[in-house]
C-alpha cells in the first residue's frame, strides 16, 4: 500500500470534490452521500483557507525556539533532539505532508472550479496553492511539484528543481490573479461567504498575489535566477499594488470558545475554562533583552508578565531544568499577539507584508521613499500589537531614539539599511513569522539568533533546512534518493548564497 502523503492527499481530493463515477451500482441515491452535483468548490474553500492559516498556530514553534524568540520553561526536561539540531527524518514532517495535503485540496478546488466556470475559486485556488508550495520549498528545496497530483499517472513522482518550482509558481500566481480580476462574481456562487479571507474583493487577492511575487523575489535576491525588475514590471502593470498598512490575510471562520482561534488556543488560554494552553513557551532570553535594551514597548505586548508576578522573564534555550524558570516564574506568549479567541488568524500579517514592501523600497525595486517605507513597516509592527490608536505614537517615539538598530541610517550604504532593517523586522515577526524570519536569517545573515547551549548541541548550528519525512525514503526511495545525502547543516536551499 503506497503511503506518500502527497498522492494520498490528491486522491482523498479527487474524491471529496469529482465524486464517485460508479453510477451502475447505485439502486437508490442517498442523499446523505457526497457526490459531484453536491460538493462543489463554495463548499471546500474555507476548509482549506481555514487550514493554510492553522500552519502558523503551531507548525513553525520548533522555528521560534531556534531563532531566539521563545524558549523552554524549566519545568520540562530539555528536548535533546530539537535543541542539539540533531534532527531526523521524522522531525517536522507535518509541514511536509500538511503543506502537501492542503496543496492538493487546493489543486482539486482549481480542477473543479475551472470545469464549472467558478473562475474566481479558480484564482483564488492557484494563488493559495502556489503559497503553500513556495513554503515548502523554502522548508526543503527540491521537490515533486510537475508531477505530485497526478495519482493516476505518477504515483512515485520525480522531483524538481526548486528553482523550476518557484518559476513555476510565479506563473501560477500571475493566472490566478487574471481569472479573478475576470470573474463575474454573481457567476462564483457564495464568494463572499466562501472565501473567509478577502470576502470576495478582487483588489485585495490581486494585491495578496503581488505580495507573494515580491516574497518570493526577496527571497531569491542572491541568485541569478530570476529578473526582479522584469517582475517588479509585470506587478505594477498589474496596478493593484501590496498588502500592508491595516491589510493582511487573514482568515474568520467564525471562531468561538468551543472552535477558538488556533494560535490562541495552542499558546495563551483555553477560551471556556481560561487556564494557561501553553505553559512550555517561554520568552527567550535572547529577544527578551534585545527588547529591553532598545526600550521597546513591544516586549509587554510579545510577552505576558508571569504568571507569579513580577517582571518580564526570559530562559536560555537548551538550559537544564531549574525551580527559578518554572512555568509559572517565566514570561509566556503574549496578549498582544493572542489578543482573543474570536481573533482572526493569519496567513501573511500585515507587519510581513509592510516589510517586504520596505526592503523592496530599500533595493530600489518598489518607487518611494525609503526611509519612509522603513518607517511605516515598523509603525505597522506597533499597530498591530497595539492597535492604531495608541500605536502610531508610540512608533514614533521609539524610531526617534538613537540606536543603530531602529535609527535610519540616512547616509548610510545599502546594507547598513537593510541591516537596520532586519533587526525591526525581526522584532516585528516575533510570534507571528517565524518561517519568514527563517528565510530572513539564511538570506540576510544580519541577525544571527543564539545558539542552544544544551550540551548535545556540540558546535552544530542552526539548521539550514528540514530533512526530507521518512515517508518520502518509504514510499518513494528511488526519487528522493536521487537527491544525494541531505545535510540539515550543510544542504542548503537555492537561494541561500
Amino acid at each position: 500500500m503506497f503511503k506518500m502523503k502527497y498522492i494520498m492527499i490528491t486522491a482523498f481530493a479527487g474524491l471529496i470534490l469529482s465524486g464517485c463515477k460508479k453510477d451502475y451500482l447505485d439502486i437508490n441515491t442517498n442523499p446523505n452521500t457526497a457526490t459531484e452535483s453536491v460538493i462543489t468548490p463554495d463548499l471546500a474553500l474555507a476548509a482549506q483557507l481555514t487550514s493554510s492559516a492553522g500552519r502558523n498556530a503551531s507548525s513553525y514553534d520548533f522555528l521560534a525556539r531556534w531563532l531566539g524568540y521563545w524558549s523552554a520553561s524549566g519545568d520540562y526536561s530539555r528536548s535533546t533532539v530539537e535543541m542539539s539540531y540533531n534532527i531526523t527524518t521524522d522531525s517536522y514532517t507535518g509541514l511536509w505532508e500538511g503543506g502537501y495535503y492542503t496543496a492538493g485540496q487546493y489543486k482539486s478546488i482549481e480542477k473543479k472550479s475551472n470545469e464549472l466556470g467558478l473562475t474566481f475559486y479558480e484564482g483564488i485556488a492557484k494563488i493559495m496553492g502556489a503559497m503553500e508550495m513556495m513554503n515548502i520549498v523554502d522548508v526543503y528545496n527540491n521537490l515533486p511539484y510537475t508531477t505530485a497530483f497526478d495519482l493516476a499517472g505518477n504515483i512515485r513522482p520525480t522531483y524538481d528543481k526548486a528553482e523550476d518550482v518557484y518559476k513555476a509558481l510565479f506563473a501560477q500566481i500571475d493566472a490566478g490573479v487574471t481569472l479573478i480580476k475576470g470573474a463575474d462574481v454573481n457567476a462564483n456562487i457564495n464568494i463572499g461567504k466562501q472565501d473567509i479571507m478577502f470576502k470576495g474583493d478582487k483588489v485585495k487577492w490581486a494585491k495578496f498575489g503581488n505580495t507573494l511575487k515580491l516574497k518570493m523575489l526577496l527571497h531569491t535576491v542572491n541568485t541569478t535566477t530570476f529578473n526582479a525588475q522584469a517582475e517588479i514590471a509585470k506587478i505594477s502593470a498589474e496596478g493593484s499594488g501590496f498588502l500592508g498598512i491595516g491589510i493582511g490575510a487573514e482568515v474568520q471562520p467564525g471562531y468561538t470558545s468551543d472552535r477558538p482561534n488556533p494560535f490562541y488556543a495552542a499558546h495563551l488560554f483555553n477560551a471556556q475554562n481560561g487556564n494557561e494552553s501553553d505553559n512550555y513557551n517561554r520568552a527567550n532570553n535572547f529577544s527578551l533583552n534585545l527588547l529591553s535594551g532598545l526600550n521597546d514597548p513591544r516586549a509587554n505586548a510579545i510577552y505576558r508578565t508571569p504568571k507569579n508576578g513580577g517582571a518580564l522573564k526570559g530562559t536560555d534555550y537548551g538550559a537544564n531544568p531549574a525551580a527559578a524558570n518554572c512555568s509559572n516564574c517565566t514570561s509566556g506568549v503574549g496578549t498582544g499577539i493572542g489578543k482573543s479567541f474570536t481573533m482572526p488568524m493569519w496567513i501573511m500579517t500585515s507587519v510581513e507584508a509592510q516589510f517586504l514592501v520596505a526592503e523592496a523600497t530599500i533595493r530600489g525595486w518598489v518607487s518611494g521613499d525609503a526611509q519612509a517605507a522603513y518607517s511605516l513597516a515598523v509603525t505597522e509592527s506597533f499597530n498591530w500589537l497595539f492597535g492604531a490608536a495608541s500605536g502610531s505614537a508610540a512608533a514614533a517615539t521609539y524610531l526617534a531614539q538613537g540606536n543603530t538598530k531602529i535609527t535610519w541610517p540616512a547616509t548610510g550604504t545599502l546594507q547598513e539599511k537593510l541591516a537596520v532593517m532586519a533587526w525591526q523586522k525581526y522584532i516585528g515577526l516575533n510570534g507571528i513569522g517565524m518561517l519568514e524570519t527563517w528565510n530572513d536569517v539564511r538570506r540576510l545573515g544580519v541577525v544571527q539568533p543564539p545558539l542552544s547551549i544544551a550540551p548535545e548541541r556540540g558546535s552544530n548550528p542552526v539548521p539550514v533546512r528540514i530533512l526530507y519525512p521518512s515517508s518520502e525514503y518509504n514510499y518513494n526511495s528511488a526519487n528522493v534518493k536521487a537527491e544525494g545525502t541531505i545535510s540539515q547543516f550543510t544542504s542548503k536551499v537555492f537561494w541561500h548564497k
